[in-house]
């Protein structure tokens, strides 16, 4: 058990095998996602020993996830924890339940090495609640809008890509599977100056989380060699939400919007991409620097958290 200086704070433990029922419910009464993406998580993502909870009368009223990643930095890679699923029972709001909740996870974190610690508020309110424990560092996402009509292609770029002309029918485009296209991922989302990364655990979830939205995961391929990938779900309004997009050249790009906005047949197609690149850009996340290892995280981007 964990125990903090905050006025009328219980102590927060790890839970016990038995209360990972307890955990998804308390998750899904707060969150209100579906049965199968609590599923989901709590079959591949939750592990009591990267769990925090609170217990009053032997019920668990507070809980949150912190779920290692490694991010690549100016400074090599660094261990880090995404702290998610931050929740306390309706009824116990308003009584510093999960300030003493965050104080002792910040402790478990630096306990554990942790170099960064990384977050997305779930309201706007929160990030305010968030700065009180260290994470001043905002992870900004930028956003880039396209039309069935004609999208075009964007001109700023941040990571590594060749500009070539090729056509559109020099393209096929596949579903991506875990095992054939990891590989191809893991190269590109390195390419990335700073950014967290997936394994290849991460990224068969990522895959199956799409699922649960009605979405999937698209390679291009040119002459049978993936070049480009992207991470689309349908969104309301008859648009589709580009999660994450992977590419060799700015070409391979534009094929993979074009074919994503005629499969989901969409009028739009919103594309998330690191803020330098985005027409408009806005707070996203934030980070906690958790020791001197690394100063510096500026850029840093995060995506396809399961957000």
């Amino acid at each position: 058990m964990y125990r903090n200086n905050t006025p009328d704070s219980r102590p927060s433990s790890f839970p016990l095998p038995e209360d990972k029922p307890e955990v998804a419910a308390l998750w899904q009464e707060v969150f209100h996602d579906s049965g199968e993406f609590t599923d989901l998580f709590f079959s591949r993502v939750y592990k009591p020993e990267n769990t925090l909870v609170t217990k009053k009368d032997n019920g668990i009223i507070a809980a949150l996830q912190m779920i290692p990643y490694e991010i690549k930095t100016a400074n090599g890679i660094l261990p880090s924890a995404y702290v998610c699923g931050v929740c306390t029972r309706p009824s116990e709001r308003g009584k510093g339940v999960m300030k003493a909740l965050m104080t002792d996870a910040m402790a478990v974190m630096r306990q554990r090495g942790y170099a960064v610690s990384i977050l997305i508020p779930a309201e706007a309110w929160l990030f305010e609640f968030y700065r009180r424990f260290g994470y001043s560092h905002p992870v900004d996402c930028g956003a880039e809008t396209y039309s069935s009509a004609s999208p075009p292609v964007q001109a700023a770029d941040t990571f590594n890509i060749v500009r070539e002309t090729v056509s559109a029918s020099d393209y096929t485009f596949t579903e991506c599977t875990a095992d054939k296209y990891f590989p191809y991922f893991d190269r590109k989302q390195r390419e990335r100056p700073c950014a967290v990364l997936h394994d290849a655990s991460d990224f068969e979830t990522i895959i199956r989380d799409l699922a649960c939205d009605g979405g999937h995961a698209w390679t291009a391929l040119r002459a049978n060699r993936p070049a480009g990938m992207a991470f689309a779900k349908p969104a309301a309004g008859n648009n589709v939400i580009i999660k994450e997009i992977l590419y060799d050249s700015l070409p391979v790009k534009e094929a993979l919007i074009r074919y994503i906005l005629r499969r989901y047949n969409a009028r739009t197609a919103e594309v998330r991409v690191p803020r330098s690149a985005g027409e408009n850009a806005g707070a996203y996340g934030l980070a906690c620097i958790l020791d001197n290892r690394t100063t510096n995280i500026s850029g840093l981007y995060m995506t396809l958290m399961l957000d």
